[in-house]
């Protein structure tokens, strides 16, 4: 997850993180990202405390409240240091730093062997591999699934339009017939669904589209 302001004119560092392979949840402000930290239970929180002038001290310190497992690569400006770590950043980078740097970071603070896998909340997606593993089940999916997966687990938290899903996996813009993205989902859903025909995860919003809430527990 990237914890970042909207009102600023640097760079995000979201297209460097997803180029990398990484689902990447964005979040503004501190209640936001409590709030999308609780739904998408993310490995690793990149906090850009520069762009939102603030030491982030305690902004660690709600997330390590609601998320206490999650590793925090914090971003400062040069004026915040020297900087009290007593929230409890797993890591520090100020500013000036390179991309390589910051994906290095995030690198280091993932779990061992999740450098290819997308994972939110309890779904994970080996993207080389396409096999996707809930719990104690793990299934290998086809193409078509792997990619319509990786597209709602990078927009874990957010309603995906139809219109959005069926550009980005089937390549079109033709939208007349929807049923082969419906029929996709409920594949998904037989796979990292406990109760497929009650999802707990991959929610339908009728008239909008999907939204994977891996952290929910409706």
């Amino acid at each position: 997850m990237l914890v970042e302001s909207d009102k600023t004119s640097a760079p995000s560092f979201a297209p460097a993180l997803e180029k990398r392979g990484y689902a990447v949840t964005i979040a503004h402000g501190s209640a936001e990202a409590v709030a999308r930290a609780q739904s998408t239970g993310p490995a690793v929180i990149v906090l850009d405390a520069a762009s939102l002038k603030t030491s982030g001290a305690r902004m660690c310190r709600d997330l390590r409240k609601v998320l206490p497992q999650a590793r925090i690569l914090l971003v400062v400006d040069k004026k915040s240091l020297p900087f009290d770590n007593g929230a409890g950043a797993d890591l520090i980078l100020q500013h000036p730093f390179t991309p390589r740097k910051l994906l290095n970071g995030v690198s280091r603070l993932l779990p061992a062997g999740e450098g290819t896998t997308l994972q939110v909340g309890p779904i994970k997606l080996n993207l080389a591999q396409r096999k996707v593993k809930c719990g104690a089940r793990e299934d290998r999916l086809t193409p078509k699934e792997a990619k319509l997966l990786e597209v709602l687990m990078r927009h874990a938290g957010e309603v995906v339009s139809r219109k959005m899903l069926i550009k980005q996996v089937w390549e079109t813009d033709y939208t007349g017939d929807t049923r082969t993205l419906d029929v996709h989902v409920s594949w998904l859903r037989a796979v990292i669904e406990p109760n497929p025909l009650r999802p707990r995860y991959l929610k339908t919003l009728r008239g909008q589209g999907y939204r994977l809430d891996a952290g929910s527990s409706e």
